[in-house]
């Protein structure tokens, strides 16, 4: 006789609760190739494809569209997907990249958008 599958939790073993981290609003700083730099306000739960989203609708950068993001304690650049709050401190050095032809023509249409 097959033995009989319990569908329920046993009594002690209830259904935790996740707990939830409400987000923290942070200060990030981004070094640009000029040597200023721009300081932009997100939440402790964005990555660094929200950081880019903030530097196009700022009007300080709006006109750079071929770049990369890197930090001073990572070696190389930053993927899109990367948590800012790994990111201590959150500063971070904008890197021009070169243009070439196909580039440059995305960079036109979109400054003319």
């Amino acid at each position: 006789m097959a033995p009989k599958s319990k569908r329920g939790k046993a009594k002690g073993e209830k259904k935790k609760k996740d707990e939830k981290v409400l987000p923290v609003a942070i200060d990030i700083t981004v070094n640009l190739p000029d040597q200023s730099d721009v300081i932009l306000k997100g939440i402790s739960t964005d990555r660094i494809i929200d950081v880019r989203r903030l530097l196009c609708v700022n009007t300080a950068t709006c006109a750079i569209t071929n770049y990369s993001l890197s930090h001073e304690t990572r070696n190389g650049h930053l993927k899109d997907g990367a948590d800012v709050v790994t990111l201590k401190p959150y500063t971070l050095i904008l890197v021009e990249g070169e243009y070439d032809e196909d580039s440059a023509l995305v960079h036109v249409r979109r400054l003319l958008d």
